[in-house]
């Protein structure tokens, strides 16, 4: 099982995303791909930042069928979660190594439910452990 980190959804969502992230998405069975809570409030900040206008409208109409297709299949950031966030925190500043917010609570969410995480910034997921996939280099 695999969560999809906030750059391979948003890649996903472009009008042209990178082929290799396209192709890597294609051949995943689509009931083995996550969301976590965390990317979607990442996701929602994002369009709901941008201007009003077509693109905006655009990418609204595209989250929410996205949304949609993972019914069912989005994390939360939950007790368990918070525990395990705690933890890879902790061990990350003992060991001298930087540890995002965001993206640590994508790590806690995965570790959480033991997951893999699909991601191009490995470095967080590196510092707490989570074992990564790069969609972008994935089929190479």
């Amino acid at each position: 099982m695999i969560v999809l980190d906030t750059n391979v959804v948003s890649e996903a969502m472009k009008p042209e995303p990178a082929p290799a992230v396209r192709d890597w998405l294609d051949e995943q069975v689509a009931e083995t791909l996550y969301l976590s809570s965390v990317t979607v409030a990442e996701l929602l900040f994002g369009i709901g930042a941008l201007p009003d206008g077509r693109r905006k409208q655009k990418l609204v109409m595209t989250l929410d069928g996205l949304l949609g297709l993972f019914d069912g299949r989005i994390l939360p950031f939950d007790t368990e979660a918070a525990r395990h966030y705690a933890d890879l925190a902790v061990a990350a500043r003992n060991a001298g190594k930087g540890f995002p917010t965001p993206d640590g609570y994508i790590a806690a969410i995965a570790t959480a439910h033991s997951f893999a995480v699909a991601t191009r910034d490995a470095s967080t997921f590196q510092a707490a452990g989570v074992p990564i996939i790069d969609p972008w280099t994935a089929g190479h």
